[in-house]
C-alpha cells in the first residue's frame, strides 16, 4: 500500500551538515545534539550515521539516554540538565553515560553517593539564560567538591547562551566572558559554550566542545550561510493530493468555513492534519509545493486533512505528491507563518506518519 502521509530523511544531507560543522569548528570536538529523538529525525538513525563523524552524543531525558546507549554501547553519550536523584546517578555511572550538574545540591549528592565506576560530570554555569546552571559562587563550590571526590573521572565546564543568534555579538561576548574568567580561575578544564548558532556567528567561543543540535538537521538560525556551507534539510515532510474540487464565488472551505473564495476556485484536499503533526493554527496562505509549485493553504487544519488552494495549478489531479516543508520549503519558513520555529515543527511528527530513510 502507498503512503498518503509521509517523510523522508536524509543521510546525505545529514552528513553534509555534519561536515559543515566540522569546516566552522576545526578544532573543537563535537557533541551532536540528539534529544527529542533527534529533533524527531530518529536518534538511533541520527547516531548511526553520524558515529565516526562527531566525538559524542547528548539527550535530555534518562530514557532516551537508555535507548541510545543500547544502540551504541561504545559512543560517548551525555545527560544533560535534569533531576538526578542517586538511583538515576547510579544507573548514570552503569551506563558510563556522562552528567551535567547544573545546581549545588546535584553536586553534594554525588559527591556522597557510592558509583559502580567513575563518572565523568560537566558543570553549568548560569551565563544569562537564568534557566539552569550555577551562580558563579556555587560553581566553584560545586567544581572543588567534585574535582576532590574519587568517583569523578573528568570534569567540563559548560554554559548555554540566551541569544547567540542575535545580530549584535556584543551580548554573547559578555556571556562567554564570564565562563572563561571563571573557568581559567579553577586551572585548565575543557569548555563547552557553542551551540548552532554560536558555531556559525561566534567562532571565538567554540573552545573545546561544541554542541550542534538544529544545524544539523538543515536548519541555520543565523542565516548567515551560503553557497557551498548552506546547509541542506534532513526532513521532507509530504502527503498526496486525496481529492479535488471547485467551490464557487463566496463558498467557504473547511470547519467554520474560515476560508471564502472570492472568486471561482479549485481546491485540492491533502491527507495531512493535526494528527500527523502539521500545525492546526497554520494560517490561510501557509505555503507548500504542489509538484514542486507553490500553492495555499485555504481553510482550517483538521486531524487528518489540510485544503489548498490550487485555482493556479490546472494540472493537479488525485494523487499529486505536496511538500509540507524540506528541499524548497525551509521549515523554517513554515515556522514564521505559525508563530512557531523548525524545532518544534520536527518534534511534532506523530508515530503514523510512515518514514523513508535515504
Amino acid at each position: 500500500m502507498h503512503s498518503t502521509t509521509w517523510i523522508e530523511l536524509s543521510s546525505e544531507a545529514l552528513r553534509h551538515n555534519a561536515s559543515i560543522v566540522r569546516q566552522l569548528a576545526p578544532k573543537a570536538a563535537i557533541l551532536a545534539m540528539l534529544k527529542a529523538n533527534g529533533y524527531g529525525h530518529g536518534a538511533s538513525w541520527v547516531a548511526e550515521q553520524l558515529k565516526t563523524t562527531v566525538n559524542g552524543f547528548a539527550v535530555a531525558r534518562p530514557c532516551e539516554a537508555r535507548l541510545l546507549r543500547a544502540a551504541n554501547p561504545q559512543a560517548r553519550i551525555l545527560l544533560l540538565g535534569t533531576l538526578l536523584d542517586s538511583d538515576i546517578l547510579f544507573e548514570c555511572a552503569t551506563l558510563e553515560l556522562d552528567v551535567v550538574v547544573h545546581d549545588l545540591a546535584t553536586a553534594k549528592r554525588l559527591a556522597q553517593t557510592p558509583l559502580p565506576r567513575p563518572i565523568a560530570v560537566w558543570l553549568k554555569l548560569n551565563i544569562g539564560m537564568n534557566r539552569l546552571g550555577m551562580s558563579a559562587t556555587e560553581f566553584s563550590e560545586a567544581h572543588n567538591l567534585l574535582s576532590a571526590t574519587d568517583h569523578i573521572s573528568t570534569i567540563q565546564h559548560m554554559s548555554h547562551f540566551s541569544d547567540a543568534e542575535d545580530i549584535d555579538p556584543s551580548l554573547s561576548q559578555q556571556q562567554s566572558q564570564k565562563l572563561l574568567t571563571l573557568s581559567n580561575s579553577l586551572g585548565e578544564y575543557p569548555i563547552s559554550m557553542a551551540n548552532s548558532a554560536a558555531i556559525i556567528a561566534h567562532p571565538d567561543t567554540h573552545h573545546d566542545w561544541v554542541r550542534p543540535g538544529i544545524m544539523l538537521y538543515g536548519d541555520d538560525p543565523t542565516q548567515r550561510l551560503s553557497g557551498d556551507r548552506a546547509l541542506k534539510p534532513v526532513m521532507n515532510f509530504k502527503a498526496r493530493v486525496i481529492a479535488v474540487r471547485n467551490v464557487a464565488e463566496a463558498e467557504g472551505v473547511g470547519y467554520n468555513r474560515r476560508w471564502r473564495a472570492k472568486t471561482a476556485a479549485r481546491i485540492a484536499t491533502v491527507a495531512a492534519g493535526y494528527a500527523d503533526g502539521y500545525p492546526r493554527n497554520a494560517p490561510d496562505g501557509t505555503p507548500v509545493l504542489v509538484n514542486g509549485q507553490r500553492a495555499s493553504l485555504a481553510g482550517r487544519v483538521s486531524m487528518d486533512l489540510m485544503t489548498i488552494d490550487v485555482s493556479h495549478l490546472p494540472t493537479t489531479a488525485i494523487g499529486d505528491e505536496v511538500s509540507l516543508w524540506g528541499d524548497g520549503l525551509p521549515a523554517a519558513e513554515i515556522g514564521k507563518h505559525c508563530g512557531t520555529i523548525s524545532y518544534e515543527l520536527f518534534t511534532r511528527i506523530t508515530e503514523r506518519v510512515d518514514r523513508f530513510y535515504r
